[in-house]
């Protein structure tokens, strides 16, 4: 059975199916500092084969009134930047830099790259949000083009489960038993579920003149 080590939300059902069928070691807020990532490797005895970040510690508020950002957003942004982001980004370094044929799996969210208006958007101005998930996609993909990386066969990849597909959970446990990862950041839809095919994020070229 493969070793896998799951960073948050261990104790939600969501991440107990992800993570089925594994011998998981679960790390969190109740049995670990995010702000201590090297007194943290430095105790390491045990290597896993595959990591799963479920961190909710995105400065996610909905705030559809919101006029300005203020000072205290911009703290909350660089508190995650130094912490769990931080605990994240040297993790992946160390794992990748001393092991093999290694597996990451990244749970964020695709909202960087929803550039266009939607009527029915209510939450409002989420910019601390969409700049705290965006670095965790450059994160994934700078890993991802490391000449050390391809050639140890080492994959992070990053899924967005913000729309709450059923059975999103169940799909990522299968590509996670299936040892079929992807480099790079995608999202579900529901056709994700019945074919396999995951969506990534574009640039669309549009004629301006």
């Amino acid at each position: 059975m493969k070793k896998l080590w799951l960073f948050g939300g261990s104790k939600k059902e969501f991440a107990q199916t992800v993570t089925q069928e594994f011998d998981v070691t679960s790390f969190g807020r109740h049995n670990l500092d995010y702000s201590d990532v090297d007194s943290f490797i430095e105790n390491i005895t045990d290597i896993p084969d595959i990591i799963v970040f479920n961190i909710a510690n995105n400065g996610f508020e909905i705030n559809p009134t919101k006029k300005y950002t203020s000072k205290e957003e911009i703290s909350n942004f660089t508190n995650i930047v130094n912490t769990t982001f931080y605990f994240q980004l040297r993790v992946t370094e160390w794992f990748f830099q001393n092991y093999e044929d290694k597996r990451i799996l990244w749970l964020t969210s695709l909202e960087p790259y929803h550039l266009k208006f939607h009527e029915e958007n209510k939450e409002g101005d989420l910019i601390i949000y969409r700049m705290s998930r965006a670095i965790e996609h450059q994160a994934i993909y700078m890993q991802n083009v490391l000449h050390h990386n391809i050639n140890k066969k080492n994959i992070i990849m990053g899924i967005c489960v913000g729309a709450n597909v059923r059975g999103t959970d169940s799909f990522i446990n299968y590509v996670l038993k299936n040892d079929i990862l992807k480099r790079g950041v995608y999202g579900f839809s529901h056709e994700t579920l019945k074919d396999g095919i995951t969506y990534t994020p574009q640039l669309e070229s549009i004629k301006i003149y």
